[in-house]
């Protein structure tokens, strides 16, 4: 769809975004294919030497999460506050399997700007 198309451009690491029924409580999780796991990620990154070997990631968005509806309502209705969910998500998928955040501090920032709203 063209929400979940919006949303890999906006995050750009990411191969895809999709929605998924296999998420009990979560909102979002980060899924591969491909050859390369998110452990094995990992373990690349923690080498001397950037191998350049990345995993090819998935986002995927619980369906029945309310976020989800949520994102549908922002994705018609206010394409900022959109891509400011869209990088929040992300982050909080990327923190759930253990990667890190590349901007910690922006992201926070975009969390108290969504939350005091």
């Amino acid at each position: 769809s063209d929400l979940l198309k919006a949303m890999c451009e906006k995050i750009g690491e990411v191969k895809e975004v999709k929605f998924s029924n296999k998420l009990k409580s979560h909102p979002v999780c980060l899924t591969t294919k491909g050859d390369v796991s998110i452990e094995m990620q990992k373990v690349f990154d923690a080498m001397p030497n950037d191998m350049g070997i990345k995993a090819e990631t998935i986002l995927e968005i619980n369906e029945k999460h309310p976020i989800a509806s949520k994102l549908k309502d922002l994705y018609k209705n206010s394409r900022e506050d959109f891509d400011k969910y869209t990088e929040i998500l992300y982050s909080e998928a990327r923190m759930i399997a253990g990667l890190p955040i590349e901007n910690p501090t922006e992201i926070s920032r975009l969390i108290c700007e969504v939350i005091s709203k």
